[in-house]
Parts: structure tokens; sequence; C-alpha cells
């Protein structure tokens, strides 16, 4: 049974919203320009909006005074090319090939730039002269030598949604299935662990991923397919789990966080990291402080069959939420 110290309701649960005091004096709004409905820029437009309570556009070919459900409790409104621009404080929350047509077009904005994936041409073009924001000191680093391009360094924002805490036992992941999360690593894992101790599989699927590294694997009996895009779902997925598991591993990227790290942190589970995370990066995650490291599916495997207390490992990691709840910045 759930004890009233640990449990908060929706019921009683009072906004951590940023008050208007606080806010920025020049509201940014979102324009998410991006298809994929889920990941993590999903996740941090979301968090953004919901924190600040910013409005939110996605590009069109029609001008809607409706707007529509984007996930998480937020709302976004179809705007053309032509009137997106007219409006003040734009910020780029994401951007992907599908939209680089309208780049041009954007003479003055603020873009977040998440991980080096996204430095195509197009977007490089832009990057000089829009203003550059990163959510990752690695990225950071990366536009100012590489590049030369001058960024502002800010914690990505979270938004502390209603949580429900109940016996901790299970583990889960709850990353992308896909080539940079090294979902296979945990397929086989799963393979040689008792069925309590497995790890439950879910997220929205890389069909080419699936196809060339799972598709010979028992990724099927563990996966448990795509979770509502809403801050219940998250709160149900890991009210009950030790563990989250995330073995990304990005290409001149690691070190920092991401919201499922994040979401685990506020959760109180323990992440489970993979090492190639945080090799050669500098790092706020720490062996056996604030998460665990493992390098190998063996390594996984001892871990997920040990008794291993969590409660230090869980209190450790709140520290580093802390500058993702201030998110000043923003």
């Amino acid at each position: 049974m759930v004890s009233k110290r640990k449990q908060t309701t929706a019921k009683n649960y009072k906004s951590k919203k940023v008050s208007d005091k606080n806010k920025n004096k020049n509201k940014y709004n979102l324009v998410y320009m991006a298809k994929p409905p889920y990941g993590g820029w999903v996740s941090f437009t979301a968090h953004l909006a919901n924190k600040f309570d910013y409005p939110l556009y996605k590009i069109n070919n029609n001008t809607e005074s409706k707007k529509r459900d984007f996930g998480y409790n937020v709302k976004y409104q179809n705007i053309t090319i032509d009137d997106l621009i007219k409006l003040p404080n734009l910020l780029i929350t994401c951007i992907d090939k599908k939209f680089y047509e309208y780049l041009p077009k954007i003479k003055s904005a603020t873009i977040v730039i998440h991980d080096p994936t996204e430095l195509k041409e197009p977007v490089l073009e832009a990057l000089k002269r829009f203003k550059i924001i990163t959510i990752r000191e690695t990225v950071s680093k990366l536009l100012t030598k590489e590049y030369n391009l001058s960024n502002r360094f800010l914690y990505h924002p979270f938004y502390e949604f209603p949580k429900t805490e109940t016996t901790k036992t299970k583990a889960i992941s709850l990353s992308r299935v896909d080539f940079d999360k090294h979902t296979d690593i945990i397929i086989e894992a799963n393979d040689k662990l008792p069925s309590n101790k497995q790890v439950a599989i879910y997220g929205a699927l890389n069909d080419l991923y699936v196809y060339h590294k799972l598709r010979h694997t028992n990724f099927k009996k563990y996966y448990k397919g795509k979770f509502d895009k809403t801050f219940d779902a998250v709160n149900s997925l890991l009210k009950d789990c030790k563990f989250v598991v995330d073995m990304s591993a990005i290409k001149k990227d690691g070190g920092g966080s991401q919201y499922t790290f994040l979401e685990a942190i506020y959760m109180n589970c323990a992440l489970i990291l993979n090492k190639k995370w945080v090799d050669g990066v500098k790092t706020p995650f720490k062996h056996n402080v604030n998460c665990f490291i493992v390098e190998t599916k063996d390594d996984l495997i001892k871990l997920l069959n040990s008794r291993v207390d969590t409660k230090q490992i869980c209190k450790n990691a709140r520290k580093m939420l802390k500058p993702h709840l201030k998110a000043s910045g923003w």
C-alpha cells in the first residue's frame, strides 16, 4: 500500500509551472519543426511548454484557429510559414530534414541543438544567423571548437508532473528502440535472466533497426509496445520500477542527461547506463554513486541479478535533477 507521505495525486498536487514573476519577459513562441511523434525532441518540447506555459506551433499548409493534441498536456496550432515568421521570439525546439526548406524564410530565431546528428549543411547555414542553445556540454563544445559557432548552454527544463510511488522491484527501458539506443544489449541480457529480473522494453520503433539487428532475436518476447504520450503513462510505468536501463551511445555526444534519465531520477528509479555514454567526456554520472554503469550484457546480467540497495544511489541522483527543475535562462 502506498503511504500518504510518498503519494502525490492529481487532486492535491500543486502545479510546478514557473510563476509569472519568474517567466522570461520575452515569451517564446515554440516551433516543432520535425516529424517524429515520439522521442527526446517531443519530451523536450513538452517539458519546456508545460514548465513555462509557452505556445507551440507546427508549420502546415494552412493556418488553423483550433489547437491539436501534441501529447503530455500540450496543445499546438498549425500555421503557415508566412504567418509563423510574423511572430516574435521564435524558438525552434528541434528540426529534421523534412523542414529544411523553411529555414531560408526564417531570418531571426533561437534554435536548440540537441546532438551532433542535427548538424547538416542547411542547419549549419541557418546557425550563422540564429541564436543557438545547446542542452549538453559536449555539443556546446563541439559547436565552438569545430564550427566556430557561439552558443549558450542551458540545462534542459524538467516539469514536475504528479507522481505515485509503490514498492520498486521491476526493470524497464523507455527509450526509442533504435541503433543509438543499443536495445540489442538488453535483449541479450534478458535471454540469460530469470523472468522476474528481465527488462520490459517500451518505446517507438525504428523499423530498420528492428529488421537489421533484432529480427533474429527474442525481441518480440520482451517488447511491450509504445506508451501513451501522457505524464500519467510515465508515472504508471515507473512507479514500481527499481531500475531504468538506457544503453544510449551517440558518436561525439554523451555525458549529459536525457529525459529518460531525468524521469527515472524524478521517480526514484536507479539508472543503468552504457559505459560508452560516459567514457572520455565530462559527466555528472558516477558509477555506484548516482547510477550504475555497465559495459557488456554480462555486466547488466550481474547487476540485475544482484540484491543491490538503490536508495542511496537514487538520493544522490536527485542532486542532478535540481538545475533542471530550476532551468533558468529559458
